[in-house]
């Protein structure tokens, strides 16, 4: 499913905000559903269904992303100079996630004392991701992106990015998932 989300626009606005359900004043949904708006339904017999707006369940969404420029969805963090509260510096890794459908590639960012276990493990819904590369594991097309907010609920895995081997075998769905037992 395409479509285009409206949240609120003010300097501080970012799309991560809006998908985890979280404004300047606090939280503003428990999950629920965003609306689409100029939604487009893709199926996966080729068929497409143009609405002009759909209610999407957030547990359901596997990621959702910019097409902006790069500043587009950060809020304060595209900002020039000093930043005001909530901005947090970060450290930047270069990581590969696996959802049921895609593979994406991307900098994720985190205290410089927090595990990257901690930020999977912490609160909020979707993790942000820049610079991504999204691959499309049914079809293998590759799209690159500024932004993608990853869900965690629909991650299967997550990689350090230097040390995902370079060499690259065709293995059906199936097979990776036959010895994946958790």
């Amino acid at each position: 499913m395409v479509g285009n989300v409206h949240y609120p626009s003010n300097s501080n606005a970012r799309l991560l905000d809006f998908l985890n359900g979280l404004t300047n004043g606090g939280s503003i949904k428990d999950g629920g559903f965003i609306e689409l708006i100029d939604a487009t339904i893709q199926y996966t017999d080729g068929w497409e269904e143009k609405l002009k707006f759909s209610y999407t369940n957030n547990s359901i969404i596997q990621l959702a992303v910019s097409l902006g420029d790069a500043d587009s969805g950060r809020g304060i963090g595209a900002h020039v100079g000093l930043k005001s509260y909530p901005f947090v510096e970060k450290s930047q890794l270069s990581v590969r996630v696996v959802t049921h459908d895609y593979s994406i590639k991307g900098n994720i960012y985190h205290m410089s004392y927090q595990m990257i276990k901690h930020v999977l493990e912490d609160k909020t819904t979707f993790l942000p991701l820049t610079h991504v590369q999204v691959c499309n594991l049914a079809n293998d097309a590759l799209e690159d992106f500024p932004f993608a907010a990853v869900n965690k609920e629909q991650i299967v895995s997550l990689q350090d990015a230097e040390f995902v081997t370079k060499k690259k075998t065709k293995v059906t769905r199936a097979e990776s998932y036959a010895g994946s037992r958790v």
